[in-house]
């Protein structure tokens, strides 16, 4: 099947970010409060992604080396009892951004690395899921809302399902925020 280029940049974006969930270490000192605000402040990577491959190069460093910071303070910021799964989406969100930087005019081949990437992970999903409970009950942030239709517009983050697996990203600021989710084909 052939896509047009603004469909398969959205497919890329969808397996990127069913990528957003594992790798990573162990150094937490954060706290609740702490990993609320981060969590709050952490952009969508569907906004940092969007048609990466039509961007202008130097936008696109720009807009992914912030986000990149975003997510490593969200993972500092991290309370002890979610750090370990915090680190791990943390380090998917990398992978994401790694398959970007380096295919950033070929959606394709970013794709493929990315698929890679999160076959080489386990456990996505569960450390994925608990970052979204914890965001949820703690900070009233909800990373794992769904619609029907996944065509909708979007102001916070973007949960992207895909047959590999779902990640989360937060919203950029707000009061309750929730995502949204889409499904691909992959």
């Amino acid at each position: 099947m052939h896509r047009s280029p603004s469909g398969a940049a959205r497919a890329l974006t969808a397996a990127l970010l069913l990528a957003t969930a594992a790798a990573g270490c162990s150094k937490h000192s954060g706290s609740t409060a702490e990993f609320c605000t981060r969590v709050k402040q952490v952009p969508a990577l569907e906004t940092v992604l969007d048609r990466f491959s039509e961007a202008d190069p130097g936008a696109l460093a720009d807009r992914i080396d912030k986000a990149r910071t975003a997510y490593d303070d969200l993972a500092d910021a991290a309370p002890k009892q979610i750090a370990e799964a915090t680190d791990q989406v943390v380090g998917l969100v990398d992978a994401v951004l790694d398959a970007v930087e380096q295919h950033p005019t070929d959606p394709a081949k970013a794709s493929a690395q990315l698929r890679k990437a999160v076959a080489a992970r386990k456990g996505v999903e569960a450390d994925r899921a608990e970052v979204a409970a914890f965001a949820q009950e703690h900070c009233d942030v909800r990373l794992d809302a769904t619609l029907t239709d996944a065509t909708a517009p979007t102001t916070a983050a973007t949960t992207t399902t895909t047959e590999v697996d779902s990640v989360i990203t937060a919203p950029p600021s707000g009061p309750a925020t929730s995502t949204t989710a889409a499904t691909t084909g992959g």
